[in-house]
């Protein structure tokens, strides 16, 4: 955990693992976690409001105009992100903004760590848990836990149940990857190479696989993989089939014979082989980056343990 973030937590009951803190400011059950792809960390409140409430306390939030400050309402409470422009000055934004956050939820009499942010109901030791919701550690009423295990058991039921059609879904697939070669080939003639065309084959791709019919599973992701992949290989090869065909001009010489020819020109055949081995790497990258989102999107949700 970054310094400053520690520092400016020194005097409360505040744990920190990697990452990760937790404990208690001002009454209030708090996270902060470590943005490490940000300006800085975000924290997150834990509080029973209505969300009329909730939308009062961003809009009265946002009319500070605190700089790098964003705020966003959530089913227990709020996350909101302290940004600075350097780590040694996030302590006196902190300093600033923190204070204001207090008395805005003063103000909204938003309950402390003695009411459960999921029913509103009063919580102890003896009808509450202190669970973890990726990674977000809050304490919730015993019932609320059942009520959100409840929940989590239709999700399951419903996962197991929902039908499942792969022809219909690789049709799905198969028109996202027409879009990503159409991209392909815009790109290619305005002389660029993108990953663009195979994130929005895959994106496009899996959107229509589940709408035609096919289930969110690892079937999904394998066949969004290979289809994505072998049509935009294909596109590559047919542009240099065009390029060779718009080369040669010897007669009687098919398609593939003029590219077997053009293949013999340094130049053609440095220019093949760079495209194929940037479009590959960048196909590649495309795909990393959207499984890395379609896992989350078919991770099925887990059953807290009260």
């Amino acid at each position: 955990m970054n310094k400053h973030i520690i520092n400016v937590l020194k005097d409360t009951d505040f744990t920190f693992n990697g990452g990760m803190g937790y404990g208690h400011i001002n009454g209030y059950e708090v996270n902060v976690i470590e943005n490490k792809m940000g300006v800085g960390p975000i924290f997150v409140i834990a509080t029973y409001l209505s969300q009329i409430k909730k939308n009062e306390f961003i809009s009265k939030l946002n009319s500070h105009k605190f700089k790098m400050v964003t705020v966003d309402s959530s089913d227990f409470g709020f996350s909101i992100m302290i940004g600075a422009m350097t780590a040694s000055s996030f302590e006196k934004k902190y300093n600033d903004v923190m204070p204001v956050i207090l008395s805005l939820l003063e103000e909204l009499e938003a309950p402390k760590a003695n009411i459960c942010p999921q029913s509103g109901e009063e919580i102890d030791s003896s009808n509450s848990k202190t669970i973890e919701i990726e990674k977000v550690k809050l304490t919730l009423s015993n019932k609320s836990i059942e009520a959100i295990n409840s929940s989590i058991g239709k999700e399951l039921d419903d996962y197991k149940e929902a039908p499942n059609n792969y022809l219909k879904g690789l049709l799905g697939l198969l028109i996202g990857a027409l879009a990503g070669v159409a991209l392909s080939i815009i790109l290619y003639f305005v002389g660029f190479i993108s990953a663009f065309s195979a994130v929005l084959s895959i994106l496009l791709g899996t959107f229509l696989y589940v709408k035609f019919g096919g289930k969110k599973n690892v079937m999904m992701i394998v066949l969004s993989f290979i289809v994505t992949t072998v049509s935009l290989l294909l596109a590559i090869l047919g542009l240099y089939l065009f390029v060779a065909n718009g080369l040669v001009e010897i007669a009687n010489l098919t398609l593939f014979e003029k590219f077997e020819y053009c293949l013999e020109i340094e130049e053609f055949k440095k220019g093949l082989l760079t495209d194929i081995g940037l479009n590959l790497l960048f196909i590649f990258v495309g795909e990393a980056l959207s499984i890395a989102r379609l896992r989350q999107i078919i991770k099925k949700p887990t059953k807290i343990e009260a």
